[in-house]
C-alpha cells in the first residue's frame, strides 16, 4: 500500500474527497493527542504533534469543531526564521551550517544575516593571493591559522571600483572542515 501525502488546507477547499480524508485524519489525531500524556500533548516535536502540523489539523475553518485539538491557539508563535525561504536557500542554508559545524566542532547558531553587495561589473585587479591569515574558534579554542596557496591554485585579488570590498575570484581551492584545501595539495 502506497502511502498519500497530508492534505494541505488549500488542497482540502480545492477537493471534497481531500477535505474528507483529512478530517477523517484529522479526528483520528485529535482523538490520539487526548489520550496521549500531558508532556506528549504540549510538546510540539512529540510525533502525534508533528502529524497534526503537518495536516493543519488546527485549522478550524475547514474542520469541524469537534475535530479541532483542545488548548490549541491559533499562531502561537511567530514564523520561524525559515519561513519565506525558497527551498533552494534552505538547502544552502543546511550546506553552510553543516560545513561550519564539521570545520568549527560546534553547533551554528545563526547570529544574524549579512548583506552580501552584487559582484560589481568593473574591478580592480591587484594581483594574486599568496596566502590567508584568520582566526577563528574551533573545538572551544581560539586558533590562528596561516594559509600559503601552492602556485597553481592562488586565487585573484579583486578590489570594487569603490575600495571598499574585497574579492577573491578564481582559484583551485575548496574550503572544507580542514580549512582551505589547494585542489593540487596531495593530501587533500
Amino acid at each position: 500500500m502506497t502511502l498519500k501525502r497530508p492534505v494541505s488546507v488549500k488542497q482540502a477547499k480545492r477537493s471534497p474527497k481531500a477535505a474528507a480524508r483529512r478530517e477523517s485524519f484529522c479526528a483520528r489525531m485529535g482523538g490520539a493527542k487526548k489520550a496521549a500524556s500531558k508532556k506528549t500533548r504540549n510538546d510540539p516535536a512529540s510525533p502525534v504533534n508533528k502529524a497534526l502540523a503537518k495536516w493543519d489539523c488546527d485549522v478550524p475553518a475547514l474542520l469541524k469543531p469537534k475535530h479541532v485539538a483542545r488548548n490549541v491557539r491559533m499562531n502561537p508563535v511567530p514564523p520561524s526564521s525559515r519561513a519565506g525561504m525558497t527551498q533552494a536557500t534552505r538547502t544552502q542554508v543546511e550546506k553552510a551550517r553543516d560545513l561550519y559545524e564539521r570545520f568549527s566542532g560546534h553547533d551554528a547558531v545563526e547570529l544574524g544575516r549579512v548583506k552580501i553587495p552584487p559582484l560589481p561589473v568593473v574591478g580592480v585587479a591587484i594581483g594574486e593571493v599568496d596566502g590567508i591569515l584568520y582566526s577563528t574558534i574551533r573545538d572551544g579554542v581560539l586558533e590562528k591559522y596561516i594559509h600559503k596557496f601552492r602556485k597553481s591554485d592562488r586565487p585573484l585579488f579583486v578590489v570594487s571600483p569603490d575600495g571598499k570590498v574585497l574579492y577573491l575570484l578564481g582559484g583551485n581551492y575548496n574550503f572544507t572542515e580542514r580549512g582551505i584545501v589547494d585542489e593540487s595539495d596531495p593530501n587533500q
